[in-house]
């Protein structure tokens, strides 16, 4: 998502967008839907503070049933980008301030997006809090039907 700075004079901002995987060069097979962007956007120059409000539906897999099913996600987070460079020596080494060249026109916040997004997908995925999983002998899905195997 680029983001034209002339269009937002100082002050606050909303800017909302749907974007497409492929945009945010996510896969397509998990990310099936638009993705929605809702930023907050505060310029008072040279800093420009976003609020960002991520949502998506997500295809994951199950790790305990193995069933697919759509994964809701939501992400907030801040980024501050700063017109100008950086101050020299070594009294400020923030990671969460992006510093971009004076007179610059356009910020691409896609990288970030895409980043927040896996972040947010990543880890282990249910079903339900409540799900079963597989029977470890016969393999039958414990959520569906009880299996005839005898307990371990």
């Amino acid at each position: 998502m680029k983001i034209h700075l002339p269009t937002y004079g100082q002050g606050v901002h909303e800017i909302n967008q749907d974007l497409e995987a492929a945009e945010l060069e996510l896969d397509p097979a998990i990310f099936e839907q638009a993705v929605h962007a809702a930023l907050r956007l505060d310029r008072h120059d040279p800093y420009f503070e976003f609020r960002i409000h991520l949502t998506a539906i997500a295809h994951a897999e199950c790790d305990r049933c193995l069933e697919g099913f759509q994964l809701p996600l939501e992400v907030r987070a801040p980024l501050l980008f700063v017109a100008g460079h950086p101050p020299k020596g070594d009294d400020v080494d923030d990671t969460d301030i992006v510093y971009f060249k004076a007179g610059t026109t356009e910020l691409d916040l896609s990288h970030d997006f895409r980043d927040l997004l896996i972040l947010a997908y990543s880890g282990k995925h249910l079903c339900d809090e409540n799900c079963k999983g597989l029977c470890p002998n016969c393999g039958a899905n414990l959520n569906e039907h009880f299996c005839e195997c005898a307990p371990n």
